[in-house]
Parts: C-alpha cells; sequence; structure tokens
C-alpha cells in the first residue's frame, strides 16, 4: 500500500499590472525628501520583581476585582479572596505557567509583596485575614474553571473600560489646543490594532493517533477551539485568535496601553457562530473606544481590514489607515470638465489618477497632487481631497470625497452590487506616501506587544486550553503591561 501523497500548497504569484504609474507627487502627504523620522529612544529592561511591583501598585487591577465572583453558598469554600486570584492570573504572564506562579506566591519574598500591597489598597482587614501562604496550583485551578472563565465577558468588560480611562489619564486619545492635521496626526491620538494566533499547549489536532508500526493508540489533549489559520506571510498557525488594540506615547519607553482585547472567529460561521469575525469585531471595539475618547483621531491596521470596515469609522470622523491590497484594478471615478477641458480621472492604488494614453498604447496613470485631506463634521463625518488637476490651458482644483456617499451605496440592477467601494479603493492617506508610511510605522508596534506576549511562556505555547481561558491570559497579560506603563509615565512626568 502507498503511502498517500503530500498535497502541497501553490505559491501565490502576484500578476504584475498591465499599466504604468507614475511619480508620487509632493503634496500634503509629503515629498520624497522629508527626512525619515528619528527612533523612538531604547526601551530600558526592568526585572521581574519591578514589573511585579509595578502591577501590585496599580489600583485599577483592585477596582476590577470586583468584577469577580465572591464565595458562594454551596461548593468548597475560598481559601483566599478573589483579588489574589486576579493577581495570580497576571502573573502567569510573568512567570511563564501556572505551575511557576504557585511555586513562587508559596515563597514568602513574593507573597509578602502581594500581602504589603492588598494592605495598601484594600485595607488592613482583608490583609490580616490572608493565609500565610498564597495559592497553590490546585486552588488556582479550582478558582479558574469554576469562578473565573464563568464571568470572562465581565472581567474583559471591566478591564476594557479601566484600561481606555488609564490611558486618557495619561493624556492619549485627548483633545488638544492646536489645530492638528489630520493627514499627520499626533502619536498619542492614533490607536495601532492587530490580531494574532495564539498558540494552545499541544499542537495536537486529534484525540487519538494510532502507531502505524506498533497499531498503539495514544490519547492527546486537543484544544477545543484551536484551528488552522493562515496569517499574512503566507504561514499557517494552530491555536486561537484574538484581537487587540493599543495606544502610546511618543518618545516614552514603556508607554504603551493595551485598550481592549477579544476573541475572534478562524473558522467559518457555521462551526463557531458565537465569535465575530476579525473585522466586524475590530469596528464594534474602535466604536466603543471612540465613545469614550472623542478626542482619537486615526487608527492604523494591516489589511485584513476592507472597505466595508472602513466605511462605518471614517463616517464616525476618524482616519482609518491599512495599506492597499494587491490585485485592485483601477477603477473609473469620473470625469471632470470645466469649458473646453475634458480630464479622465480614475482611482489607482488608493488615490486619484489622470488617465493618459501614451503613444506606445501603454495606458499611464499620474497620480494627482492633493492640497489638502478636508474633513466636515456632522451627522455623518465627510472627507475630501482638495486636488490639483494639471493641463495646458489652467490650473484645476476640485474636490473628491474620499468617504462612502449614498450613491455609492445604491445597487447596481446589472450587477446587484454596490456601485463604488469607494472606502475599499481610495484611501484618506494613500500608502505610498511620506504621511502613510509613517502611520504604518505606528502599527508595528502592535508585532512588538504580540511577540513580547508569546514570550511570556515556555515555547510560545499560551498555557490553556480554549478561546476563553486564553482569553483570559491575554488579559492578566495586559494587566501586567498596563500596569508597567502606568508606572513608567507617572515617573516620567513627576521628573
Amino acid at each position: 500500500m502507498t503511502a498517500p501523497r503530500k498535497r502541497t500548497r501553490r505559491k501565490l504569484v502576484k500578476k504584475k499590472p498591465d499599466y504604468v504609474l507614475t511619480a508620487i507627487p509632493d503634496d500634503t502627504f509629503g515629498a520624497a525628501a522629508d527626512p525619515v523620522p528619528a527612533k523612538s529612544p531604547e526601551a530600558p529592561p526592568l526585572t521581574a520583581d519591578e514589573r511585579f511591583e509595578h502591577l501590585l501598585d496599580n489600583p485599577d487591577l483592585y477596582a476590577a476585582a470586583h468584577a469577580l465572583p465572591g464565595p458562594g453558598l454551596v461548593g468548597r469554600p475560598a481559601h483566599h479572596p478573589p483579588i489574589v486570584y486576579l493577581i495570580f492570573l497576571c502573573a502567569i504572564s510573568l512567570f511563564g505557567s501556572a505551575r511557576a506562579t504557585a511555586c513562587h506566591l508559596q515563597r514568602p519574598l513574593w507573597w509578602d509583596l502581594v500581602r504589603a500591597g492588598i494592605r495598601r489598597h484594600m485595607g488592613e482587614e482583608i490583609a490580616d485575614g490572608l493565609l500565610a501562604l498564597g495559592p497553590s496550583r490546585g486552588q488556582w485551578n479550582y478558582f479558574f474553571h469554576k469562578k473565573l472563565k464563568p464571568v470572562f465577558e465581565e472581567v474583559r468588560d471591566i478591564s476594557r473600560d479601566l484600561w481606555i480611562q488609564q490611558a486618557l489619564d495619561h493624556g492619549m486619545m485627548s483633545e488638544t489646543g492646536t489645530r492638528t492635521s489630520r493627514s499627520y496626526p499626533a502619536r498619542h491620538q492614533v490607536i495601532h490594532a492587530d490580531a494574532t494566533v495564539a498558540c494552545p499547549p499541544s499542537s495536537q489536532q486529534h484525540r487519538e493517533t494510532v502507531d502505524k508500526v506498533t497499531g498503539e493508540i495514544r490519547r492527546h489533549r486537543v484544544d477545543p477551539d484551536a484551528g488552522n489559520t493562515v496569517e499574512g506571510g503566507g504561514a499557517r498557525v494552530y491555536g486561537n485568535k484574538f484581537l487587540s488594540a493599543a495606544v502610546r506615547l511618543a518618545d516614552t519607553p514603556h508607554s504603551r496601553v493595551i485598550l481592549g482585547i477579544e476573541s475572534i472567529r478562524h473558522k467559518s460561521a457555521k462551526r463557531d457562530p458565537q465569535r465575530k469575525d476579525e473585522g466586524t469585531a475590530f469596528v464594534s471595539l474602535a466604536k466603543h473606544i471612540l465613545s469614550r475618547a472623542p478626542g482619537l483621531r486615526a487608527i492604523t491596521y494591516d489589511n485584513a481590514i476592507r472597505g466595508v470596515h472602513r466605511a462605518p469609522l471614517i463616517a464616525d470622523g476618524l482616519v482609518v489607515f491599512t495599506t492597499q491590497h494587491s490585485g485592485l484594478a483601477p477603477e473609473s471615478l469620473h470625469r471632470y470638465e470645466d469649458g473646453p477641458c475634458r480630464h479622465d480621472l480614475y482611482v489607482v492604488e488608493g488615490r486619484v489618477c489622470l488617465r493618459r494614453m501614451a503613444v506606445d498604447g501603454a495606458t499611464r496613470y499620474s497620480p494627482l497632487p492633493v492640497e489638502e485631506l478636508e474633513c466636515r463634521e456632522g451627522k455623518r463625518t465627510r472627507f475630501y481631497h482638495r486636488l490639483t488637476i494639471p493641463c495646458a490651458v489652467k490650473k484645476h482644483t476640485t474636490r473628491v470625497r474620499v468617504d462612502e456617499t449614498p450613491e455609492d451605496r445604491e445597487i447596481d440592477p446589472s450587477t446587484k452590487r454596490q456601485r463604488f467601494n469607494r472606502t475599499e479603493h481610495l484611501r484618506q492617506v494613500p500608502p505610498d506616501t511620506h504621511a502613510g508610511r509613517r502611520l504604518k510605522g505606528f502599527r508595528q508596534d502592535s508585532e512588538s506587544q504580540h511577540s513580547r506576549f508569546d514570550q511570556s511562556y515556555p515555547h510560545k505555547r499560551v498555557p490553556a486550553y480554549g478561546a476563553h481561558a486564553a482569553l483570559l491570559i491575554y488579559i492578566g497579560y495586559a494587566w501586567l503591561s498596563n500596569s508597567v506603563a502606568r508606572a513608567k509615565i507617572t515617573q516620567t512626568l513627576a521628573a
């Protein structure tokens, strides 16, 4: 019997465009000669005890403990108050696993720090009622599965609101007294967001496997929610998918504040109807943040976000920056007419271009310089590109909407589709510009955050099975990270 042939994944070959795009002009989005922004100062290293002390000094952590269930009337009596288990959850990202966390908190060196923190923030009575040693692994497992996982939504929501308020207290996402450019928003007014796949403790996808030589049946523990996901580079990753959004101050190390975390769907809607897809979850999270932080100006994401997701956020007054999808053909916009002048305007690679036919038969698109990204607020915020059209007769000036219009949303009776997906083809800030590259650089901070999250655990595997359990582990990591940001920003402002 021959072994089945291994299926190889076909490599996607990018098709070269059959048109020529001329040089990008110097305009409001920058010039080719603009200097590269200077790198931010390197973040100084922090020891484990420093991070743990910053966690215990965070007053919001003790406020979040009110979302945890207290002692019940039935079942095993609680050995520790809920705040102890919340601290335990956050410390897993510091020590790498629940086993290591229990070992550390069983030592007076670390447990005394916990008792002192609870004494400062919750009073003498609760501190005096604590046991001489911290929770054992068995006590943690009981609370985690019986108490914490059933209320993961409450923990997620109260944590998210406290984190948003922390960012506002630090001056992030706040209104500024001076008029700022929509093309170049301040660093603290821009949210960077992305999704990541967290690998479970085991990579096994089958509960039983059979050794082909000996016939031995082996049983494995399998994550019930994990699945295969194709990441941006084309690599297949097995795990649970999570979305996070964060903001930080410019030129201030350790200032990143994670604003929200959500478990998102990575399987088909039929197999996983409870969770939202990445784009829908991102829009919901961004709208919630904007409702509490009206000073937010822009959001940067990767190209997993499409025009249908950008449109409602643009209507709320945000600049939504993503890189351009490859393979989008030039789209006809309209013909500009002014007296004897006729100019065919097209949308190519995220911006308005002038189409010309060369003598050699090639189609050439010349990007038009944008004088200003205009914003007109109202019930639905409208954005415009104020363009200059070069002409042998005279220079023309026109405005083009870069948000979704009512005419765009109409259904074409011939194709049964939306007439023009404007927010998919036309970008507020074109990617291949100085302003676009600046915003794209902000998004790289999400990669750093996810990398740091993965490296917090042995073999880069989150020590929890199931999407809800892994989400709680990520929330604990965010509490630890935000506690460090609170302490460092406070020290910077006091200096």
